[in-house]
């Protein structure tokens, strides 16, 4: 998403947005090298906003971080780029009134990281600007890696303790400490992370992980083990069902020739009402187990067309359906194993057709009429 304020009323409906962004960096105590080194060993940080003159947000999906771009006037940034490269920052984007007023607040964040890449710019012809670079805290847990042992969680712990687990070995991702951080959506706090796994071997076992994987991979399959997502919201980490994160909640409206000025979309038809078939190894009954979603013979799997009308056996059935199959370790619980390709299913299913949308509202309608801020719009969001 790139903000800038609408000056051309028939391309907003008639309305003239003031968009209204500010940046709070927080930084190292500043000095020179030798003060800083030393001050490498003290808490202490300076806050301050400043207020960027182009800004850019990209919301990823749950297995990527967030990104943001500021372009700050250089007598704005007023520090050294070095010391910019430490910090943490809250993006701020709200509309202001008539007055030109706004106040910034905890509803008016937008984004919250890191700064990965900073970039000073002085020219003759131009005005000198600083560029940042930033990522969402997801990035700490990409970059953990390759992720210790010790910090992987054994399949008898609670769905809390596994994450301080995966948090206490990734550097820098000491404000996840909190319990209050972690947000368990429909989610039964108390529920062991080896919930698929019979009880003789979760007593002994830990989550399977592959060499030199990230803590991000490690947590991902923590949940997925459960049919689980989670993803990183500003400074939170979110734990839902893959139903809450995809279903459609009264979404905001979209309407060729009313609020959009351009349009394109691309329909990939190897994904087109195809099932998804999940196998893993049971290594208790030393049997594999199965799960397919939809069920077999559903109206949502593409079928082929049998030449006679007859009355047909399960496998007849499943041989005529459209799926893709995957082997998923760690799972020996057929039901959660059905959870597990529920989500794959919502997941692929919302690939089918990709593309995108620009518009040049901050504020739309929603199928009941509401007013929505696509702001706050983020990845697994409905619009229709």
């Amino acid at each position: 998403m790139t903000f800038r304020s609408v000056q051309n009323p028939q391309a907003s409906g008639g309305r003239i947005y003031r968009p209204r962004m500010a940046a709070t960096l927080t930084v190292p105590i500043m000095g020179n090298r030798a003060q800083r080194i030393q001050q490498e060993k003290s808490e202490d940080v300076i806050t301050y906003t400043v207020t960027p003159k182009a800004c850019r947000i990209e919301r990823n999906d749950h297995n990527k971080a967030d990104t943001c771009s500021l372009v700050l006037d250089w007598t704005v940034a007023g520090v050294d780029a070095r010391v910019l490269d430490d910090a943490t920052a809250e993006v701020h984007i709200a509309e202001a009134d008539d007055d030109g007023y706004w106040h910034p607040s905890t509803g008016t964040v937008r984004f919250a990281g890191i700064v990965k890449e900073v970039d000073s710019e002085r020219s003759e012809d131009s005005a000198a600007e600083v560029s940042l670079e930033l990522m969402d805290y997801t990035a700490l847990f990409l970059a953990a890696k390759p992720f210790g042992s010790s910090g992987v969680p054994s399949l008898s712990q609670t769905i809390e303790d596994a994450w301080q687990t995966v948090v206490s070995q990734t550097p820098g991702a000491e404000i996840f400490r909190d319990p209050k951080r972690l947000v368990l959506e429909d989610v039964d706090p108390s529920i062991v992370i080896g919930k698929g796994v019979s009880e003789r071997f979760r007593k002994f076992d830990h989550v399977q992980t592959k060499p030199e994987t990230d803590a991000w991979a490690v947590w991902q399959q923590c949940v997925g083990m459960l049919g689980l997502i989670s993803y990183i919201e500003k400074d939170r980490c979110i734990v839902t069902t893959a139903t809450n994160l995809y279903t459609e909640r009264d979404a905001p409206l979209m309407v060729w020739g009313q609020n959009i000025s351009d349009w394109h979309e691309n329909r990939i038809s190897a994904l087109s009402k195809k099932g998804v078939w999940i196998t893993s190894y049971s290594p208790e009954t030393r049997q594999t187990i199965e799960a397919a979603w939809p069920p077999i013979g559903d109206d949502r799997v593409k079928r082929k067309r049998a030449k006679a009308k007859k009355v047909q056996s399960e496998d007849q059935i499943r041989q005529r359906e459209e799926r893709d199959y995957f082997a998923y370790a760690g799972v020996t619980s057929v039901a959660v194993l059905e959870d597990i390709a529920k989500r794959v299913y919502e997941e692929r299913s919302r690939q089918e057709l990709e593309g995108n949308i620009s518009t040049a509202e901050m504020v739309v309608e929603t199928e009941q009429g509401w007013r929505y801020s696509l702001l706050n719009l983020k990845a697994g969001d409905t619009v229709r």
